[in-house]
């Protein structure tokens, strides 16, 4: 990477400052960074990875099968992320499924359609009864004190678990609010190719600007600009824009130090646990989507970017409780295993890959989340600037919080709010 160099290595002239340093090349840096120089100013992009895309990372299996080692589904209501797609021409494609309508196996035992229709029936309680969702209580202790038919709120509670990575006993009920989304029946769609072809087309629109395999050490800030520390290197800007989770946001040393408003919110950000699994197949089979209740992790087929089924079963395990369960820290044998007996109707050939956010230093963890303790007033609070630091990602997106759409909308706002204080 060719960063500016030191007055020590070059001393009769430092570089121009680049106008706005963005740190992290995921959705929401690379969305911003198109934003800024749409806008008119110079950005250049720092991402400690050595590709693009942050937790978005599409890989082609040997028999042809493109997998989402990473963040996968986009739903109807994802329109920040259509439009960027198809505003840099490319497609989605149906997955002939839908990521919320899932088949429940095991457990007490209930089927799709109890499911749905208690789903439905959650919605209405929780109308009728909204305190249910208030005061920091959680999704297990709600749907413990609510009368659902008992295999379904089983089937619910590993559902939620599963999809935020947290274990009910720990996520906030408020969740629960958003549970008739959650098991949408709309078919579900994904970025035709792979979802990193939306990062690596953002970062085709800057040229010379994104810089890989450069991990941001310090940030030095005053009301007339930044200095951002590298390795080896130093460079000058007007603004600094951070769209780095907040699980690893610490690692960065901030002169002066950020106030205690912002490190508290930050902090306060609770982060999931995930894993997924991807097995080829001997003979393809149609589109499907299968829960385990009991072992709390999923498992679909889904048609790609030609519309035909893809010759791969990919699974998703959600919580730490249920990684350790499937013994993820060993490998991907015991989670074959409790998938070939999930499964008996997929014909599994030979081989498996396994994905883990934990062990990425760049996140240590999957997606943020929320928990009883969250505080309503965090996510202005994370979003909100702080001299010249802006601040991007999934977890300042609020509602679109854990999501690629939230990323994008990040970015977005995090650009928009830098460019409506430039000077002149």
């Amino acid at each position: 990477m060719a960063v500016p160099t030191t007055d020590a290595e070059q001393p009769t002239a430092r570089p121009a400052p680049a106008r706005v340093c963005v740190v992290g090349a995921g959705f929401a840096g690379l969305a911003a960074a198109v934003a800024l120089a749409d806008g008119g100013l110079e950005p250049l992009v720092l991402e400690a990875r050595e590709r693009v895309g942050g937790r978005v990372h599409s890989r082609r299996l040997g028999n042809g099968a493109v997998v989402e080692l990473g963040a996968e589904f986009v739903e109807d209501d994802h329109q920040t992320l259509v439009a960027t797609a198809r505003r840099l021409g490319l497609a989605m494609a149906p997955a002939g499924m839908a990521y919320g309508d899932r088949e429940p196996r095991g457990g007490l035992g209930t089927d799709r359609a109890t499911v749905l229709a208690e789903v439905a029936r959650l919605r209405g309680l929780l109308a009728d009864r909204p305190e249910l969702t208030a005061g920091g209580r959680s999704v297990a202790a709600v749907l413990a004190e609510l009368p659902l038919d008992p295999g379904a709120r089983q089937a619910i509670a590993a559902r939620l678990q599963v999809s935020t990575g947290q274990p009910v006993g720990e996520l906030a009920a408020t969740v629960l609010g958003h549970a008739g989304s959650s098991f949408s029946t709309r078919e579900t769609l994904r970025v035709a190719g792979g979802n990193q072809r939306l990062a690596l087309r953002l970062a085709e629109r800057l040229p010379g600007a994104v810089h890989l395999g450069v991990p941001v050490q310090a940030v030095s800030w005053s009301a007339v600009g930044v200095r951002v520390a590298v390795q080896g290197a130093e460079l000058d800007a007007e603004a600094c824009l951070l769209a780095v989770p907040a699980s690893v946001l610490g690692r960065i040393r901030f002169d002066p130090p950020l106030p205690p408003w912002k490190t508290g919110a930050m902090e306060r950000v609770a982060y999931g646990h995930a894993a997924k699994l991807f097995v080829p197949l001997r003979q393809v089979p149609p589109p499907s989507a299968v829960l385990s209740v009991p072992d709390h992790y999923w498992t679909w087929t889904a048609r790609g970017a030609d519309g035909a089924v893809q010759p791969v079963v990919s699974a998703f395990a959600g919580s730490a409780p249920a990684l350790a369960a499937l013994e993820v820290a060993a490998g991907p044998a015991t989670w074959r295993r409790r998938l070939a007996a999930l499964r008996p109707d997929l014909d599994l050939d030979r081989g498996a890959v396994l994905s883990t956010w934990d062990d990425d230093p760049w996140i240590e963890a999957a997606y943020s989340t929320r928990t009883p303790g969250f505080d309503p007033a965090d996510p202005d609070l994370l979003a909100r600037p702080v001299g010249p630091l802006h601040f991007a990602g999934e977890h300042t997106a609020g509602p679109w919080s854990g999501l690629m759409e939230g990323a994008l909308r990040s970015g977005h706002r995090a650009a928009a709010e830098l460019l409506a204080v430039r000077p002149g």
